[in-house]
């Protein structure tokens, strides 16, 4: 994973990480949150369908990284597992995220996302509060990049755009990179644009490399 020292000394940084290999998750071994707000409703409805590469179902999440452009102390709520698909998570500035999470299956994922996008590249989602009253109402637009990365068994690149409707809130968008390589699935999320879009999106790659040649 990338280090402190690969971004500017003023950013935040963080590392959380494994002293072994993790082990894939037992889907059966797993609980629901017990406080959970009712499911979001989609539009078309079959776009609630959402992949596993959205919510890492089954995943175990080895190494974990986030870089912020300033250094910053917040306090926020779990996010639901659901979040990438209803875009119910909180940014709190620009940032962004490496992890490594050990599936059995990282491009066979990567392929069922794919096939999903090509039905819901744009879809919306109404999201609840906890005693069911509306939430929001949200439309999200994905729009796909590169199919492939020298070094990967399978990777994609997309841009996903959330715009809540009726809201003064700016539209938030977000980079994402996802790449199977050596048995385990390697993923950038970047909400940041211009010269430090690119930087990360380099230290991605070379984070990539990294693995294919242990």
């Amino acid at each position: 994973m990338p280090a402190g020292a690969d971004f500017p000394s003023d950013w935040g940084y963080s590392l959380t990480g494994r002293l072994r290999r993790a082990a894939t998750a037992d889907p059966g071994a797993l609980s629901a949150a017990p406080h959970q707000d009712p499911a979001a409703a989609y539009e078309p409805g079959s776009c609630g369908d959402i992949p596993k590469l959205l919510d890492h179902a089954g995943g175990a999440l080895a190494a974990y990284v986030q870089v912020d452009r300033y250094a910053q102390l917040f306090v926020q709520d779990a996010a639901a597992a659901d979040f990438a698909a209803t875009g119910e998570g909180r940014e709190h500035g620009p940032n962004a995220r490496f992890a490594i999470w050990v599936v059995p299956d990282a491009a066979a994922r990567i392929a069922n996302y794919l096939d999903w996008l090509s039905r819901c590249g744009s879809y919306r989602v109404t999201n609840y509060f906890f005693d069911g009253r509306v939430k929001n109402h949200r439309t999200v637009t994905t729009q796909v990049g590169a199919h492939s990365a020298a070094g990967a068994d399978a990777a994609v690149t997309v841009t996903r755009t959330f715009t809540t409707i009726g809201s003064r809130d700016p539209s938030s968008t977000y980079h994402v990179t996802y790449y199977a390589v050596r048995g385990v699935l390697l993923e950038c999320t970047i909400y940041m644009e211009g010269p430090e879009l690119d930087l990360v999106q380099k230290l991605a790659g070379r984070t990539l490399q990294r693995l294919r040649a242990l």
